[in-house]
């Protein structure tokens, strides 16, 4: 018989941030078993659990709020895409559309969620805005350590 708990916990260290329904999807387990343990597991301190409006994501007691707030937007496929876009440099707003592949609106709402959490700047070059991921940022730490694609 295997541990659930130690499943459980391998799974949401290895992959921080998965919501409710990608644990189920990862874990196999049902819906009500998967609630148990997970309750189980914050309550002992061995996981965290943030409850959002939306969505409950798992994250391990070692990462800090700043990471939280990165792994969240990683997590989402439009964000991360264009965090990527910008890991080498800036890029202009229609070089970003480009490259992401969504219309400009889903752009100009990603772009304005990651503005707003100080995740990626802007700056003035020739009269063109150019996009930039903040200086000195934990993404790139976040990326490699947890082998987001």
């Amino acid at each position: 018989m295997f541990d659930r708990s130690s499943l459980l916990t391998d799974i949401i260290y290895k992959n921080p941030g998965l919501h409710f329904c990608e644990v189920i999807r990862v874990s196999g387990m049902k819906n009500g078993v998967l609630t148990h343990y997970l309750n189980k597991l914050e309550l002992s301190g061995i996981i965290n659990i943030k409850r959002e409006r939306d969505k409950t994501r798992f994250f391990s007691p070692e990462i800090s709020l700043e990471e939280i707030k990165i792994i969240k937007f990683l997590r989402k496929e439009t964000s991360r895409k264009i965090l990527f876009s910008l890991i080498n440099g800036s890029m202009e707003f229609n070089e970003i559309v480009h490259k992401v592949g969504k219309s400009s609106p889903t752009i100009s709402q990603n772009i304005s969620k990651l503005l707003n959490n100080d995740l990626v700047l802007f700056k003035i070059e020739n009269s063109q805005k150019k996009y930039f991921i903040k200086p000195n940022s934990l993404i790139k730490k976040l990326i490699k350590k947890y082998k987001f694609q």
